[in-house]
């Protein structure tokens, strides 16, 4: 009897020691309507359908797609700012779902997130002093001389001066507001980071700077990263492997290297061949989609991506296909969920 694949986003190797955060079949939907005294749900958002995947201690794994395909919605279920409505999220060893009051409190200490809008995650009423020590304070951890200090240490490792602890997030830039939301997610060690789309706020000059900061960061500390993008480029820099997502699904898996030389997802190929290439343009003239992401309220049957996708057949558009080890993949761990998938090379 063969063994069933890891879970997307597992390497062998991480497959093989404890996982920091193991996620299964994740699911996460969101009522439409039903709002006041005698409203009617109407709808369902299918935000997230099953997902799973691990992190082992140190690692960073990027979840990639187009906006809209859940991304957030996986970060923010993880994080317990949602509950789950079905499937586990262990942290640990610990399932999070099952966590409540001072338990949750402690397990939150590790696990840290830095939103996409540094503005918006940020009180505009408290000196960055204070936002920066808040955290410290709600966990009890030293004296108040302790956490001047902490503060101080933290600002400094993500480049901003001690002595501006007084002023306020609108007397920063958007990179500087960014470096604010970064220390407070370091003042606790926490033990990994979900960064829910860092950059896309910031100006591409600044975004080189913040990759280069958590990059330094990781390497000095040994977080863990679950790193939130709609941008390959950016992930072919940082990431260790990745998993992308299409309208709640993981629709392939693999480390990085294996991703971008031989994708076996057309979506994953579109992805690929829709990164802009020095001198302007694409790396490629055409691309595998067609027409819009489907609305979560009404996703397609069989293979959520059949829509868009010129290799569809009958089967794609009945049966939703599995994520499994695709061809040669099994040794890297390179899964992919297609009735269709690319060989190794292959145009899609």
């Amino acid at each position: 009897m063969s063994a069933a694949p890891a879970p997307s986003g597992t390497s062998p190797a991480a497959a093989v020691a404890a996982p920091l955060l193991e996620v299964r079949d994740l699911v996460k939907h969101f009522p439409i309507g039903g709002g006041g005294l005698f409203g009617r749900r109407t709808g369902t958002i299918h935000a997230v359908n099953g997902v799973s995947l691990t992190l082992a201690p140190g690692e960073t794994l990027a979840l990639v797609g187009e906006s809209g395909c859940g991304k957030t919605t996986v970060a923010r279920t993880i994080a317990r700012l949602y509950r789950p409505d079905e499937g586990t999220v262990r942290f640990r060893g610990r399932d999070l779902a099952g966590l409540k009051g001072g338990a949750l409190k402690s397990a939150r200490r590790a696990l840290q997130m830095v939103f996409q809008d540094p503005f918006g995650s940020l009180n505009p009423r408290l000196p960055i002093g204070a936002i920066i020590n808040e955290p410290l304070k709600i966990h009890r951890l030293g004296t108040a001389a302790d956490r001047r200090a902490r503060v101080a240490e933290v600002m400094t490792q993500v480049g901003l001066n001690p002595r501006d602890a007084e002023r306020y997030p609108h007397q920063f830039s958007g990179g500087q507001r960014q470096r604010i939301a970064i220390a407070r997610a370091l003042a606790l060690e926490p033990e990994l980071i979900i960064a829910d789309e860092p950059l896309s706020a910031l100006d591409v000059s600044i975004q080189s700077q913040i990759l280069n900061l958590l990059q330094d960061i990781q390497a000095a500390r040994s977080l863990a990263f679950l790193f939130i993008t709609h941008d390959l480029a950016v992930v072919d820099h940082f990431a260790d492997r990745v998993a992308v997502m299409y309208l709640g699904h993981i629709v392939e898996s693999a480390p990085r290297d294996a991703l971008f030389a031989a994708p076996r997802h057309p979506y994953t190929r579109a992805l690929i061949d829709a990164i802009p290439v020095p001198g302007g343009g694409k790396r490629k003239l055409g691309t595998a989609t067609r027409g819009d992401v489907p609305s979560p309220a009404a996703p397609p049957s069989g293979c959520p991506f059949h829509p868009r996708c010129p290799r569809a057949s009958d089967i794609c558009r009945t049966a939703m296909p599995a994520l499994e080890a695709a061809a040669g993949g099994a040794e890297t761990g390179h899964l992919a969920a297609c009735h269709h998938p690319l060989d190794p090379g292959e145009a899609p």
